[in-house]
Order: structure tokens, then C-alpha cells, then sequence
């Protein structure tokens, strides 16, 4: 099996590597089952698809036309667009299965969204997305440090939520209501992140931070990839990116089907 850690640890600040590694991971293991075209609802950069999904033939829509624009540079996707969610630039039915990885938990409106991306899926067609959870807000180091120091932790949570435009934190339930009522069908859902290791992600926004100032610069996150002191977090990184899926996590994985009419 191909190694995810590595790529994003030559690639992107150690938060972003350590949870992109791990989606991708688990994307490319369902990859042989998506059948082509895949429509990618916020492809952002097209850093993820270049490394999880590369030589399928893939679509991508995002909003940002800077983030589209270098995404058109990295190659990997037969078409691009700019636009809602809300309201995808496709025919009914033209597209074999879908992908929306971190995406979803940033979206207004989430329902709207859903159902464009039911009605341009084939009756059967796969929906494969990676979104956050409840309890993402409640699991943060930052939040756990304020309670044990008997102050509201949540009011970091919230704070973190907020400027991570976390629109939509719900539970495992609360995911499949919403896909279920958009028309799709939970094939399998699996937690993945631990408790102890989000702690290490929050922990590592601030040890990257310097990241995007180089980002802004020189519009990319690392001067010297295979100088990064990133490899230095390596070690412990590949625990995490190894461990096996808990009972619950802050993020939850989904693959749906699209019900036949």
C-alpha cells in the first residue's frame, strides 16, 4: 500500500499533513470502487486529489477562484469550475460516484448542497466524504486545558470552530439524518482521529503558523521540502497515521450510495 505521511509531510504544515495523510489513506483504499468520472465538491489547491486519487478522472468545483486557479496548475483534474455547491454547473445523473473530503462542515446551505450532489450522481453511484464531528469543538487541547484550569473550555472550542468557519459540527446521528434526507443510503461510517492525537493537531496549528506567512510569499507552505524539519515529527506522526479507528472520534468518515428512484 502506498504511503500518504510522507508526500504531505514534504508538502504542508504538520496539522494539515497529519490529518490529509490519514484521509487520504483511507480514500485511495476505496478508490478501486469509485467508478469514473468523480465529481470532488471543493477541490480546493487539488493538493489532496494529486496524492490520494491520481491518474482518475476527476472533476473539481470550489467557490475560490485563486484556489481553483492553482489547482488548474497541479494538473490532475479534467475540469474545473468555479461555483456553489448549491448549485453544481452539471446535468442530472452525469457523474459515477463523488468525494467531499473536509469539505462539508464549512458549507451554507449543507442541505442544498447535499441534494445538488445527489442529483448529479447516477442511481447507485457512490458519495465517499470525510467531515467533522461533534465532538471536534470539546476534544481540542486548547479546550481541554481551559477546564482543567476551571474556566469554559468550550469557549476555545467555539472560538477554534469559529475561525476555522466550522459551520456544521454534528454527531455520526446528526451526518446520516442529513445524508439520508438528501437521498443517500450509509453503506459504512468509521470514526478516525483520536482524542490524545487532536490534541497534538491543535497543539501543531501554532508550531505551523509560520507556514503562512511562507504561504502568502511564496505561495507555497515549505521554502525547502526535503530540508522540512517537518521530517523530525515523522515517528511520532506514523503512530498516529497507523492507529486503528476508536469507538467515536472528532472526524467521521462516510461512504453513501445514491438511492435509485
Amino acid at each position: 500500500m502506498n504511503d500518504y505521511l510522507r508526500p504531505h509531510l514534504l508538502a504542508l504544515p504538520i496539522h494539515r499533513a497529519m490529518i490529509r495523510a490519514i484521509e487520504a489513506r483511507l480514500f485511495a483504499e476505496l478508490a478501486p470502487n469509485l467508478t469514473e468520472p468523480i465529481l470532488d465538491i471543493g477541490s480546493g489547491d487539488g493538493s489532496f486529489v494529486a496524492i490520494a486519487l491520481p491518474g482518475k478522472t476527476v472533476f473539481g468545483i470550489d467557490p475560490l477562484l485563486p484556489d481553483t486557479r492553482e489547482a488548474r496548475r497541479r494538473g490532475v483534474y479534467a475540469g474545473l469550475s468555479v461555483a456553489s455547491g448549491a448549485a453544481l454547473p452539471f446535468p442530472d445523473a452525469c457523474f459515477a460516484s463523488a468525494i467531499a473530503n473536509c469539505v462539508l462542515e464549512h458549507i451554507i446551505p449543507l442541505d442544498a448542497t447535499l441534494a445538488e450532489t445527489a442529483r448529479v450522481l447516477r442511481p447507485g453511484g457512490r458519495f465517499v466524504a470525510s467531515v467533522v464531528g461533534n465532538r471536534f469543538p470539546q476534544e481540542l487541547l486548547g479546550t481541554w486545558l481551559l477546564d482543567r484550569l476551571g474556566l469554559d473550555g468550550m469557549r476555545y472550542g467555539r472560538w477554534f470552530n469559529r475561525i476555522s468557519y466550522h459551520f456544521n459540527t454534528l454527531s455520526a446521528a446528526e451526518w446520516t439524518a442529513r445524508f439520508t434526507t438528501a437521498g443517500f443510503e450509509v453503506l459504512t461510517w468509521r470514526p478516525y482521529l483520536s482524542s490524545a492525537a487532536l490534541k497534538l493537531f491543535d497543539a501543531s496549528h501554532y508550531y505551523g503558523a509560520p507556514s503562512l506567512l511562507t504561504r502568502r510569499l511564496t505561495g507555497r507552505w515549505l521554502l525547502a521540502p526535503p530540508l522540512t524539519p517537518n521530517l523530525l515529527w515523522e515517528p511520532l506522526l506514523r503512530r498516529i497515521y497507523e492507529a486503528p479507528p476508536g469507538e467515536d472520534g472528532p472526524y467521521y468518515f462516510f461512504v453513501l450510495r445514491k438511492r435509485s428512484a
